[in-house]
Formats: structure tokens, sequence, C-alpha cells
């Protein structure tokens, strides 16, 4: 059974938006317990919801870290601009 860590902490991330205002999360990074910067290369982008409605837009993104394959929830809020990392699991 894959357990997933929810943790609550802001994430500088690059981004590309096309002209119909579609996000796409690339790299992003965030700071360890060990308050050590550590950078995260999306390999793939699993599922999104960007409803114009609601709050933010919501990912769930495939990457590395510490060389295994982890899944990332991320959330762009709309009002805010602030990109935050709501769990990890792998």
């Amino acid at each position: 059974m894959e357990s997933i860590l929810c943790v609550d902490i802001p994430v500088q991330m690059i981004s590309c938006t096309d002209t119909n205002g579609k996000i796409t999360p690339m790299r992003f990074r965030f700071r360890d317990r060990n308050d050590e910067i550590i950078t995260i290369n999306i390999n793939k982008i699993i599922s999104t919801d960007q409803q114009c409605s609601s709050l933010g837009a919501n990912f769930v993104c495939a990457a590395s870290l510490y060389g295994s394959q982890k899944t990332f929830q991320l959330r762009y809020n709309y009002y805010a601009h602030e990109w935050r990392m709501s769990g990890i699991r792998g």
C-alpha cells in the first residue's frame, strides 16, 4: 500500500501558459526539512483540473526525488498567484 505525505509548503514554479490560459508546470523547487533547496523536473502530468470557476488549478505530476519515482500534488491559486505542494506519494 502506498502512503501519502501530506504537506502544505510553498514552491517556486517554472510553468508555461498558452494563449488560452492553460498552465503546464515544468519544474519546481522547495526547501526540505534540512533547509536545502530541492529542484524537481516534472516528467509527466498525470491529471489536471484548471476550471476557471474554481479558486485554483490542481495538478498531479510524476517526477524523480532522491532517485525514486514520486507523485506530487501541486496547486496554483489564481487569486494569490501562489504555487503550493500539498502532497507527495511514492
